[in-house]
């Protein structure tokens, strides 16, 4: 295949893996010197990051492995950010928005050992508390031996392809319950369009964002300014309402008796409560739903 139907290019960093013995199922991280063709194969430069000699490896992109009919893909972008299921609500929205989450290992689970400064492709055989008994693949995939791994230097074992980008590869027609890919952009944590907008159209959605909050925030400030102004305005018609309103006729005036004075004081009582509630921001217009009616006072028929 051609490198037009690859991503990569000089300068990136990437995983290549090997074929050779003693290196068979490892990954190694590398950086890409050069691309070029010879006789028809493409061909990529490469230098070793984690091992210090400065020699520059050549590499055939597209290797047929032994008697396989079919050519394998030799190259794949860097390992996406690796986080724990329980770290994913305090990652930052503009990381890479491809993030692999690791629930729970389980005894079957394949996963990438790192060791000798590469990846080890391996299935887990029994799990312990710091550490994973591990199986490398068997040949002629794999090295096929059995080690003891601490679990800080495990990660998922992750399929790449050209065409569906990262999967979570299947064992004998299971794929692990443990591993997750997630597509992240800011505050959602699913597969969406804006991914892959440009940084032109993703500018332009976030000033069209910013225009429609500040226009819902001045009606709600308009909103809120005609209720307090409304609540205002009717407290003030039932103040002048009361001001508006008779003197008020104390009983006391026409007969000087206990009962009359009594009167005058259930109905200031009355009063003051209905004043109360009326300049009371939650009260409703005076008037509505009162039981209150206001009388002269009628002398007994007892008389004095």
């Amino acid at each position: 295949m051609a490198q037009t139907n690859l991503p990569f290019k000089i300068g990136q960093t990437v995983e290549v893996r090997s074929f050779e013995d003693g290196y068979r199922g490892a990954w190694f991280r590398c950086k890409i010197l050069n691309i070029y063709t010879e006789e028809g194969k493409l061909f990529y430069s490469l230098k070793y990051l984690d091992y210090s000699k400065k020699d520059i490896y050549h590499t055939q992109v597209y290797q047929r492995f032994q008697d396989e009919e079919k050519e394998c893909l030799m190259v794949r972008p860097s390992y996406p950010p690796f986080y724990y299921e329980r770290y994913v609500p305090k990652i930052e929205a503009d990381r890479s928005p491809l993030v692999v989450v690791y629930g729970r290992r389980q005894v079957g689970d394949v996963v990438d050992w790192q060791c000798q400064g590469c990846f080890w492709c391996a299935t887990v055989l029994e799990l312990e508390r710091k550490a994973l008994q591990i199986e490398l693949f068997p040949p002629p995939r794999g090295e096929g031996e059995t080690y003891k791994a601490m679990r800080s230097d495990v990660r998922p074992t992750l399929d790449w392809s050209p065409e569906h980008g990262w999967t979570v590869p299947s064992m004998d027609g299971r794929k692990s319950q443990s591993v997750k890919l997630l597509k992240r952009e800011k505050r959602v944590d699913h597969v969406s369009q804006d991914v892959c907008q440009t940084g032109k159209e993703q500018t332009e959605k976030a000033k069209r964002q910013k225009t429609e909050r500040a226009k819902r925030k001045k009606i709600e400030g308009d909103t809120q300014q005609k209720t307090d102004g409304d609540t205002q305005q009717k407290t003030e018609v039932n103040i002048q309402q009361v001001k508006d309103s008779e003197d008020i006729q104390l009983n006391i005036d026409q007969s000087e008796s206990v009962e009359a004075a009594v009167y005058d004081l259930e109905e200031l009582i009355v009063r003051i409560e209905w004043i109360r509630k009326m300049l009371s921001p939650e009260a409703p217009d005076v008037g509505e739903g009162s039981t209150w009616k206001y009388q002269d006072y009628r002398t007994s028929s007892k008389g004095i």
